[in-house]
């Protein structure tokens, strides 16, 4: 991971992890992992900065590049909330959710690609598309799905030897590159995703009205 974060030490890289597992939620993380952000682009004379985060890692990426000027976010299965009155249907991660006492960072409604260029990546495993279809649809923010993987879609692509290239290219600001990566594994752009779900479930009620006729029952003449 870190020979893929720092393309093999071109690069200075800063992990973050959230032990407590509150999703940026816990009293002033946000403010202290922004200050070591800047402490470190500081002392380091970093001059473009990206966030690169995975589940939960995600939602945070999302969450921070409202408090710093990220050139790039790429975030892989983000959770839109995990507040049990916003996505309902979410039944994962119950421990860990029932202790945030307080939601900050209730859901992901604001993002700012004036100044930020997103990838948002989903897959459509069960529970990956309540949070998936929630996002906010905002021009300069590529969000793809790849149909057919789940909530390891980060492994999956480590394993088909993909991941190090699509976080190089993230590191780089080469965002088209990331897309097409995606692509090539099967994934599409969510308004033609959601276009393609629209046009099967027309056609899955046009099939079953056409079998409800032809099973009705005729009814003898006189």
């Amino acid at each position: 991971m870190a020979g893929s974060a720092t393309v093999h030490g071109r690069y200075p890289a800063l992990f973050i992890t959230d032990e407590s597992r509150s999703w940026l939620n816990a009293p002033g993380m946000a403010e202290r992992i922004v200050a070591e952000i800047r402490a470190v682009a500081a002392r380091l004379g970093v001059r473009r900065i990206v966030a690169i985060g995975n589940s939960m890692g995600g939602s945070m990426a999302l969450h921070l590049s409202t408090m710093v000027e990220f050139e790039t976010v790429l975030a892989l299965t983000p959770q839109y909330s995990v507040q049990p009155t916003v996505v309902p249907e979410e039944r994962r991660w119950r421990y860990f959710r029932n202790r945030i006492s307080a939601f900050r960072f209730e859901r992901i409604d604001t993002l700012h690609p004036e100044r930020t260029r997103y990838v948002i990546v989903h897959g459509d495993g069960p529970g990956e598309l309540a949070h998936a279809l929630r996002f906010p649809q905002l021009r300069g923010v590529a969000h793809l799905i790849l149909p057919g993987f789940d909530h390891r879609l980060a492994m999956t692509l480590k394993a088909r030897g993909v991941l190090k290239s699509l976080v190089r290219a993230a590191i780089e600001g080469r965002v088209p590159r990331v897309c097409r990566l995606l692509k090539v594994q099967g994934g599409v752009f969510r308004t033609t995703y959601a276009t393609g779900r629209r046009a099967q479930a027309g056609e899955a009620v046009t099939a079953g009205r056409a079998s409800a006729r032809r099973r009705r029952p005729r009814r003898d003449a006189g």
